[in-house]
């Protein structure tokens, strides 16, 4: 890795000395993650597990010794962060040759891994990287493989539904194995053996398509949360992955404009329009005010709520002028009490599933998510929602590193304690590579104004805006927010705007 430095641009740019410090300790982190697939790999691939690639790439952590597809964009971030854009140059040509080679991205770099992918971050990794270096050459050398990863999903991985009577393709994790995945035979096997032998194909079969999702495995996939023979992904039209596609749309015709190819941007963006239209159909609930998966075999929206509602705003798939409507979700998320916890966001709030992507467990990519969607909207009190979250999220992570020294997979949000959520081989390790990079990347993007010393008052609008004067309304927001003067001008500013429009 020539490209690293010790002292990065934008990390030693952050204001606060020991968040500082701390995003300069995960910085040294990369070189212990960095792994080369060898030679012998390339020349003899039956002796191995490994796939070969042909350049550099960071490992997971903790177990973990191959890449894994969706963690890869966290890693890109981070490591866009830590100024390293020849090793994520490299990532991304590693994922060219996999899908020259084999037409699509595997769920990570082993062969048992090659029935099923991950989700479609491939498109998005390209866009950070060329919005960062504007490396138009290499832009064009991925083009035919970045439309290739989109046909792929839309050729292998769309179902077409039935709602009030019109028809919608959507998007779906769908994997083609119906047997026992090889490196979880056992665990796999004893989950569908209570079953009649003539369903157990279907559970091994939901049991893979979960595990393409990448949460595996969530109460999110099963019809009764505490048994994993009631795992039924095949009926789930996952909100988030609709999101992601709608978002892969986007990017796509925009780096085709930045090509020059005003054509493919143009159908592209008729592609995505439509699909804009579908995906409020299938998945938008006007009652509750935010996105929902959607259920096959009932033909309705699913009423739990996990945070993957919010990822629509991440990928902002959505009418440019529907602010009504990201207010809702941002109610929905605080009304169902997601976002209520002292460190971060829970995968879910079911609770006694046992499974690892639900509550109390928090992951990098969901806060991820869920922040920068807050954050990228242009409405000051979802984006101080945003900051409040970032600073948990953060300062949870910091108060575990100087507890023990290591960044874990995943952490415990709902206590008041540092712990993290378990010890098992996952998490002990020194760095993990999603939770660095995304760490890496808050810090740079609030890099003025996080600190590990503040303590963010929450606030509850609803308590706030009550149809109060504009003068009372204004020094209430003053008595919130004290000093913080930045923050304080865009709240007077929503506040003016909130009671021009009541």
């Amino acid at each position: 890795m020539e490209d690293w430095s010790d002292e990065p641009e934008y990390l030693i740019a952050i204001e606060d000395r020991e968040l500082r410090q701390f995003a300069l300790e995960i910085n040294a982190l990369w070189k212990k993650l960095c792994h080369i697939v060898k030679p012998e790999v390339k020349s003899n691939p039956k002796r191995y597990s490994a796939i070969y690639l042909p350049y550099e790439f960071m490992i997971a952590g903790g177990r973990y010794r191959e890449f894994h597809y969706w963690d890869t964009y966290w890693i890109i971030k981070g490591l866009l962060a830590s100024g390293m854009h020849d090793t994520v140059k490299h990532i991304l040509q590693n994922f060219k040759y996999l899908i020259e080679k084999y037409g699509y991205i595997p769920n990570g770099g082993r062969t048992y891994m090659l029935q099923r992918t991950q989700p479609p971050f491939y498109i998005p990794m390209v866009y950070e990287y060329h919005t960062v270096t504007a490396d138009d050459e290499f832009l064009l050398s991925v083009m035919s493989t970045m439309e290739a990863e989109f046909e792929f999903w839309k050729k292998h991985r769309t179902k077409v539904i039935s709602k009030k009577g019109k028809n919608y393709t959507v998007f779906q994790y769908i994997s083609p194995v119906n047997t026992p995945r090889p490196e979880a035979y056992r665990s796999d096997f004893l989950a569908a053996e209570s079953v009649p032998e003539i369903k157990r194909r279907q559970i091994w079969t939901d049991i893979n398509s979960a595990a393409e999702s990448g949460w595996d495995f969530s109460s999110r996939w099963l019809s009764n949360s505490k048994t994993m023979d009631s795992i039924e992904t095949s009926n789930i039209v996952p909100v988030d992955l609709n999101a992601l596609m709608c978002w892969n749309m986007e990017i796509l015709a925009h780096l085709h404009g930045e090509i020059g190819d005003t054509s493919r941007r143009a159908e592209i963006n008729i592609e995505r329009a439509k699909f804009v239209d579908t995906f409020e159909a299938v998945f938008f609930d006007d009652r509750e005010g935010s996105w929902f998966d959607f259920n096959l075999n009932t033909g309705e929206r699913i009423d739990d709520t996990y945070p993957s509602i919010a990822v629509p705003l991440f990928t902002e798939c959505y009418s440019s002028l529907n602010n009504p409507m990201l207010v809702e979700v941002l109610g929905t998320l605080q009304r169902k009490g997601l976002l209520q916890f002292p460190g971060g966001i829970p995968a879910s709030l079911i609770r006694g599933s046992n499974q690892q992507w639900d509550y109390p467990n928090g992951f990098a990519p969901i806060n991820h998510m869920v922040i920068e969607g807050l954050r990228k909207s242009n409405h000051p009190i979802m984006q101080q929602k945003a900051f409040e979250l970032a600073n948990r999220w953060i300062n949870r992570n910091y108060e575990v590193y100087q507890s023990d020294h290591k960044l874990w997979q995943r952490y415990d949000v709902a206590k008041d304690h540092i712990r993290s959520s378990d010890d098992d081989d996952n998490n002990n390790e020194e760095g993990y590579g999603w939770t660095n990079g995304a760490l890496l990347d808050l810090m740079v993007t609030y890099s003025k104004r996080i600190s590990v010393s503040d303590k963010i008052t929450t606030v509850d609008v609803s308590e706030i805006i009550d149809n109060e004067p504009a003068d009372i309304l204004i020094k209430k927001l003053e008595d919130v927010f004290g000093s913080w003067i930045v923050v304080k001008k865009r709240l007077i500013r929503v506040a003016s705007y909130i009671l021009k429009c009541s």
